[in-house]
């Protein structure tokens, strides 16, 4: 015969495990429901990585502080940005507005002309059919993006200026044991990410001049803002540059074909530019992620999460493959492996002790 205190031991164990089950559903749900904010979050530690990786050369050159260096970095990028909105503002807004009139009407005639009216009815209907739409939804809430660009900005000037403070902070709700190995694996992520987020401004930055000066020399109309318009999207890797060519082509089309193959051959010369000259020299060997595992997260993001997703998806594959590396296949399994941050900051000490 069952004691009674037994019973009631037995009865607590099964309430206690229920209560557990319940309370990691409402934190996965509530991760869900805050999904875009987190995404938020993550962007404004990218903007602040790049703060810090702008403000670094500051203060080994001057010896400044690193609240006023970064301040003084804050300080330049307005005025960068003021004095570009002050001499091609007018211009870039004449051919922005000149896209939206003529980008739509190319694309309904093209679909006229080959008939893709069935066809875009069957691929509306499948996941990646669902992502292109979503994508196209960027720039459907003009308040929405706004604010999320502010609070990414804000947040990233935050961020850069007391990194240590949240990294304790997020440090603190890890177990003891595990303390060190995720210690690790945020510093090896910030070096894989800031790495490759000076690669990508480095390479939006020659892609975009390099496409507007193209179009320009093919007597593409808005060449300006085609160049802008392929430094943007050049930050989402593998995906972003073919979205990022489709309104070029879209506006060269028509004035004909001769000037759409010029326009193409324009876009296939810059990103073989940009995939085998700028990327491989820019990032080296620090961010080893298979292209597939890049592309088909990317994918995954946004389909999960929207053009946000689809815009951070390679970063968060980025910190992905360093955790797993290093928690899972190191930590949990006891096998070695090879990190590419770890191993370039040992051969920079190297260097330096050299």
């Amino acid at each position: 015969m069952a004691h009674p205190a037994d019973s009631a031991i037995s009865d607590w164990t099964f309430v206690r495990r229920v209560l557990i089950v319940l309370a990691i559903g409402a934190l996965a749900l509530a991760l869900w429901v805050l999904s875009d904010l987190l995404l938020l979050i993550f962007a404004a530690v990218l903007c602040a990585l790049a703060l810090r990786a702008l403000t670094a050369p500051l203060i080994n050159a001057t010896g400044l502080n690193q609240a006023v260096a970064l301040a003084l970095v804050v300080l330049l990028i307005v005025a960068l940005c003021a004095g570009l909105v002050l001499q091609f503002g007018s211009r870039l807004s004449d051919q922005i507005s000149y896209l939206m009139q003529n980008v739509p009407q190319a694309l309904q005639s093209l679909s006229h002309q080959l008939d893709l009216g069935s066809v875009s009815k069957e691929v509306g209907g499948s996941a990646i059919g669902a992502l292109a739409a979503r994508a196209l939804t960027i720039g459907s809430s003009i308040v929405g993006a706004v604010a999320g660009f502010v609070l990414v900005i804000v947040g990233g000037i935050y961020f850069a200026a007391s990194p240590g403070l949240y990294r304790r902070g997020l440090i603190a709700l890890v177990p003891e044991r595990w303390r060190a190995a995720v210690t690790s694996t945020i510093e090896d992520s910030n070096f894989a990410l800031t790495r490759w987020l000076r690669a990508q401004l480095i390479a939006m930055a020659l892609v975009g001049v390099m496409t507007g000066l193209g179009m320009w020399l093919a007597g593409v109309p808005s060449p300006l803002a085609l160049g802008l318009i392929a430094a943007a999207t050049e930050f989402i890797p593998i995906v972003g540059p073919i979205v990022g060519a489709i309104p070029a082509l879209l506006l060269a089309s028509t004035q004909g074909w001769d000037l759409t193959l010029w326009a193409l051959a324009v876009a296939v010369v810059v990103q073989q530019l940009e995939n085998n000259v700028i990327m491989p020299f820019v990032v080296g060997k620090v961010v080893e992620l298979p292209a597939a595992v890049g592309l088909f997260a990317t994918v995954a993001m946004g389909l999960l999460f929207g053009p946000l997703g689809l815009l951070l998806g390679y970063p968060l594959a980025i910190v992905g493959d360093v955790a797993v590396r290093r928690l899972y296949v190191r930590e949990a399994l006891g096998k070695p492996v090879d990190i590419p941050a770890e191993r370039e900051r040992h051969a920079n000490a190297e260097d330096a002790a050299e």
